[in-house]
């Protein structure tokens, strides 16, 4: 019975699951973001071109591949072919570029059926034959290093019928924040696990078409947050949200901090550094630890100029000098 797998508790989860200071912060936001919309086509443009590349090299990064950001910007921009890496990694920087890009539309329909998931796993793996594109897994699999057992294949299409069910339901209620369920939605299908190979790379896609439906920018798992990022996935297939949903939360905030830097100004934080003659590792680790609305871009933290004010506070009261 589908009812022994303890991932369906997620069905039932409830607000609040994410930090009230983060929640606040997000939704005060999307609030100022909403209020300076629309954008300009060149800012738009800009932003959506660096969160592509930054979220395609972070989410095949937490897979294996291993394209460097650079690398990924020059296969996805000019097409280039890097000499010394595997075909298929290549692959899935040019799939993602287009299973981006049916995301998008996909945001402007009415209800997500299994048909879009199915399309979205046939974008993200085409040309890798072995993970049956567009196809439910036919056997039973393993997570390695991971306790959960996915469902055995004849369960997926009954257990996938009911998540869609679920999913477009939710979207509807009022039990949940849309970040929060974003990062459930995420969960509860990596929990399912229904392809072959490929279920984690759907589900990021999945978390941003629910949040890019409801006007919220592209979120990016960063690859650093990998270990933390599966020990959420553990608790939520036990029915656990919480820790997702604050990962993801961050993922969130970090895009509504670039969005509203491009209108607010956003500074390096190696600039603060220098300025307060301190170590960027140290004034790096309230920006990782979510402390403070900061992003990272080619691997660099920038913050809003508004926020080193914050930065300067916390350095007093901790006694640094």
């Amino acid at each position: 019975m589908i009812s022994r797998y303890k991932f369906l508790l997620l069905e039932q989860a409830r607000s609040p699951l994410i930090a009230p200071t983060l929640m606040t912060r997000i939704e005060e936001g999307f609030k100022r973001l909403s209020s300076e919309r629309p954008l300009s086509r060149e800012t738009l443009a800009r932003l959506r071109n660096l969160l592509t590349i930054e979220y395609v090299y972070n989410t095949n990064a937490i897979e294996g591949n291993t394209l460097t950001l650079r690398e990924t910007r020059l296969v996805l921009e000019e097409g280039i072919t890097v000499a010394g890496k595997p075909l298929r990694d290549h692959l899935e920087a040019r799939n993602h570029l287009q299973a981006l890009r049916y995301v998008e539309d996909l945001a402007r329909a009415e209800r997500i059926g299994e048909f879009d998931l199915l399309k979205l796993h046939h974008l993200v793996m085409m040309g890798v034959e072995e993970a049956r594109p567009g196809e439910y897994r036919r056997e039973q699999v393993l997570i390695g290093g991971s306790g959960h057992i996915p469902p055995p294949p004849s369960e997926v299409p009954k257990l996938m019928g009911r998540f869609i069910d679920w999913l477009n339901g939710a979207v509807n209620s009022d039990q949940l924040h849309l970040v929060e369920l974003a990062a459930v939605a995420h969960a509860y299908f990596t929990a399912i696990h229904p392809f072959t190979d490929g279920n984690g790379r759907v589900a990021r896609l999945l978390m941003n078409l629910l949040l890019l439906k409801h006007g919220y920018p592209l979120a990016v798992i960063r690859k650093e947050r990998r270990r933390a990022y599966y020990r959420a996935l553990e608790e939520a297939d036990r029915g656990r949200a919480k820790p997702i949903a604050n990962l993801v939360v961050r993922a969130v905030d970090e895009s509504l901090t670039l969005y509203l830097g491009s209108l607010e100004g956003l500074i390096s934080l190696l600039v603060v550094a220098k300025e307060l003659g301190m170590s960027v590792d140290y004034l790096g680790q309230p920006a990782r630890k979510g402390y403070v609305r900061a992003v990272k871009l080619a691997g660099r933290w920038y913050i809003p100029e508004d926020e080193v004010e914050v930065i300067r506070g916390r350095i007093s009261s901790s006694g640094r000098h």
